[in-house]
């Protein structure tokens, strides 16, 4: 599999563990081009706090295939749970991961996602947002462009 990263992730912190595109972020799978959409909101990685140090949930190599990941398990095109989850190991090596570290997340997700995938569950709550109101129309004010 061969992804390029074509755009800058930019995002804003709408709270502890979320995050709003605020640009369209624009890769490609095999010169596949996807584009996830400005407003799309994401947790980053669901990875557990005691491997923060190897991979945080919103920093490192894995920073933008999180969020391309969780785009892929909620509202993105279903290529399925699996390509998705070799979408964020091979995001991860583009970025400059070792295999180790790639194979670890891979691994977890394998083990894990199918938990949340295609669950279509709002990841905007009270509790996950600093201001819900105000991150709510920050989403809505990104989404209408």
């Amino acid at each position: 599999m061969k992804v390029d990263i074509l755009s800058a992730d930019c995002t804003e912190r709408l709270g502890n563990r979320l995050w709003v595109r605020t640009e369209p972020f624009i890769f490609s799978i095999d010169s596949e081009v996807f584009i996830i959409p400005r407003g799309t909101v994401h947790d980053g990685g669901s990875v557990p706090r005691l491997i923060w140090a190897l991979s945080p949930p919103m920093s490192g190599p894995f920073a933008e295939g999180f969020g391309s990941h969780d785009w892929f398990y909620n509202e993105g095109p279903d290529i399925g749970r699996l390509k998705a989850d070799l979408v964020l190991y091979h995001m991860g090596l583009y970025r400059g991961a070792s295999i180790i570290e790639a194979q670890a997340i891979k691994s977890g997700v394998n083990l894990f996602g199918w938990m949340s995938y295609k669950k279509g569950r709002d990841k905007m709550t009270e509790k996950s947002c600093y201001n819900y109101v105000q991150a709510r129309l920050r989403v809505a004010q990104l989404s209408l462009g």
